[in-house]
């Protein structure tokens, strides 16, 4: 609430004749009531100004001449408020009684109570009209609850286009940095790809933390080696850490750290603490991650020496936005949504996750702590030993992609790396391609004109059975998304943007059907 609570529920009391006042407030203080007494209604009008969870006046208190300072007190209420205010009349006919109230009534509730009045029905208007006052504190505070989600939002919005303007600068820039043959040079193109996968992140963040609020994401749990998942994640940042000119330095345990997680989100949850670390740590500087087993729970802890955190914001650095407090015109930039996401998936995997740091300027320290499993037999790891990352042998693929940049990039690129590629743009011609060729993959995308993917599927099944292996690519990636291409036929499902590297690992995936 705004004003105190003892003030917000007190009645206010003028009563100028005999001991009306002194009375009606000993009554109602035995009623659990609080009230308080005026001399005249300038000093009530003053006392207004901080706070009454209702008026009570005898109407000797509210002459004619005076009744436009109490009307100028009630017009200067904010929209949410109309304060009860209750009269106590004498017997006269309500209705011309009413009319001399009018402008009270155009501002506020007024409730008429004709005197003698019994003591019950005094009590009872009271706490009838506190009821009302509650409710309509409870509608300010919704006010004021929406305003400042409205705030955030606009806070929020500002840093998105501040986060997404950076990366599609460079990206701008670096494709106009065209040589006189027309080629790109491989920094520019290496550039593009960066920024293009940073971009990437953003979306995937801004999506993954929708869906984990909302309750809508999974975890698919499997046996994970923790220490090969840093690995990963550290290899996707090396790049990343010598832009910012910042050394990474990964300290393993001696034995494996196995743990029940989707491989998928930890590979989430360190990629991002590890790019926070190297984000907020200026050049020349040092992130070391150490992994090791602790009481029963593997542990993962990313320190730095950068720019470190304050006292005051140590308790709320995983809550949404709140990096982004002060990140326009800082070269650090953040929207405040990566360590919301990495504590909502720790928690989901049954972990926790904290930050500490000495203050601003000191560096920080993450610790992420997930529970160990049992190691796997040792069938298993032998198994796991003879996967092999061998790039796949050629194969004949169908596109089928309105999008025409996507579409001939694709194409391009897949021929570039020896693969027989035919590409088209819609579901009709996209079905007479596949059912003719009968190649080994085919990529559909989802939002085709004239069939839609779903319909392409389901065409190409009911001709060449399961016989060619279909993957669905779509920009819509969520369980259901991914349950519904399945039912139409797909054999899985790529979320958009997908690039060769995930192409190349579906190809792996899928032996060659001859």
């Amino acid at each position: 609430m705004t004003v105190a609570a003892d003030l917000a529920e007190r009645i206010l009391v003028v009563a100028p004749v005999g001991r009306d006042a002194e009375l009606m407030c000993a009554q109602l203080q035995k009623a659990g009531i609080a009230c308080e007494t005026f001399r005249d209604l300038e000093e009530l009008c003053r006392e207004f100004e901080r706070g009454a969870g209702a008026l009570l006046f005898t109407e000797e208190a509210l002459p004619s001449k005076d009744l436009g300072q109490l009307v100028r007190a009630l017009e200067q209420q904010p929209a949410w408020s109309e304060v009860p205010v209750m009269i106590l009349a004498g017997l006269p006919e309500l209705e011309a009684r009413t009319r001399s109230y009018h402008p009270l009534v155009r501002l506020t509730n007024v409730t008429l109570i004709d005197r003698p009045v019994r003591i019950q029905s005094l009590i009872s208007s009271a706490q009838s009209a506190l009821s009302a006052r509650r409710r309509q504190y409870e509608v300010r505070d919704l006010m004021d609850m929406l305003e400042d989600r409205v705030h955030e939002r606009d806070r929020f919005l500002a840093i998105l286009g501040h986060e997404l303007r950076n990366p599609l600068g460079a990206i701008l820039l670096a494709s106009q940095m065209i040589e006189s043959d027309g080629k790109l040079d491989g920094d520019h193109a290496r550039l593009i790809e960066r920024q293009s996968r940073h971009l990437t992140r953003i979306v995937n963040d801004l999506l993954d933390l929708s869906r984990v609020v909302s309750g809508k994401i999974v975890i698919k749990p499997q046996l994970v080696d923790l220490r090969r998942l840093a690995q990963q994640s550290l290899q996707t940042l090396l790049e990343s850490a010598r832009v910012h000119q910042v050394s990474v330095d990964l300290r393993l345990a001696g034995d494996a750290l196995y743990v029940n997680g989707d491989p998928v989100r930890i590979d989430q949850i360190i990629n991002n603490v590890l790019m926070n670390a190297i984000k907020y740590t200026p050049e020349n500087g040092h992130v070391i991650v150490t992994l090791d087993g602790e009481n029963g729970s593997a542990v993962i802890r990313v320190e730095d020496d950068g720019v470190g955190i304050a006292a005051e914001r140590i308790s709320t650095i995983f809550e949404l936005f709140a990096q982004a407090e002060n990140a326009i015109g800082r070269s650090q930039g953040g929207m405040g949504i990566g360590l919301a996401l990495v504590r909502n998936l720790v928690e989901l995997h049954g972990g926790t996750v904290e930050a500490k740091s000495d203050g601003v300027g000191k560096g920080s320290t993450f610790t992420i702590r997930f529970p160990l499993a049992a190691a796997p037999q040792q069938e298993e790891r032998r198994l796991s030993a003879r996967e092999t990352a061998e790039p796949s042998p050629p194969r004949r693929i169908v596109i089928v992609e309105d999008n025409t940049d996507i579409r001939e990039l694709l194409r391009l690129r897949l021929k570039r790396l020896g693969h027989d590629v035919r590409a088209v743009a819609d579901g009709v011609t996209g079905v007479e391609t596949i059912v003719e060729s009968k190649p080994h993959m085919a990529l559909i995308d989802i939002g085709l004109p004239r069939l839609d993917g779903y319909q392409v599927a389901m065409k190409v099944r009911s001709e060449l059975g399961r016989d060619v292996v279909l993957i669905a690519v779509s920009g819509f990636g969520q369980p259901d998304d991914k349950r519904k291409a399945a039912e139409a036929g797909f054999d899985d499902h790529l979320t958009k943007p997908a690039d060769v590297q995930d192409i190349e690992s579906l190809l792996a995936r899928f032996p060659m059907k001859e």
